[in-house]
């Protein structure tokens, strides 16, 4: 695997609803076979990030803070409103938050990409065109170049390298 850029975790953001301290780990490549992307946490939680791209939350004034506890009722909100709502994030994400949200977002659709070509499937049944649907030349394009590419410009976004 190519060599991912950055520090082994980088300040992410404050929570707004306690003030708890953020951070985003450096990807990493797993077990042989995947990357372990967008985990977020502290010394007392952990969670991934793929949790903001797209969910609904309750109906209410622009105003009116939105936490991810209040996820339900009918309005959709993306990664970009969502991590905003949430977090006084660190100012380099914050400066290049659409891009980050891109890239992330990128990401964790290549990440499953990859995934399925690499099983002929979603893993729920042995799917009868599995065969059809492998590609491991694609695979190993997507591991080794392009999700490598993906988290080092990440990285740069917090190098502040990206304007």
């Amino acid at each position: 695997m190519k060599y991912i850029n950055g520090n082994e975790s980088e300040f992410f953001g404050i929570r707004k609803s306690d003030g708890a301290r953020i951070v985003i780990d450096k990807p990493q490549w797993d077990c042989g076979w995947y990357w372990s992307f967008g985990y977020l946490g502290n010394r007392r939680e952990h969670f991934r990030l793929d949790k903001f791209i797209s969910y609904f939350r309750k109906e209410r004034s622009k105003e009116e803070p939105f936490y991810l506890s209040d996820i339900q009722g009918d309005r959709n909100i993306n990664m970009y409103d969502a991590l905003k709502a949430e977090y006084d994030l660190n100012p380099k994400i914050e400066k290049n938050l659409w891009l980050f949200c891109e890239l992330a977002t990128t990401a964790y659709a290549l990440k499953q990409t990859a995934e399925v070509l690499g099983r002929g499937g979603s893993n729920y049944y042995r799917n009868p065109l599995a065969e059809t649907i492998k590609n491991l030349d694609e695979v190993r394009r997507i591991n080794e170049e392009v999700l490598p590419a993906i988290f080092n410009k990440i990285a740069e976004i917090f190098e502040g390298v990206t304007k």
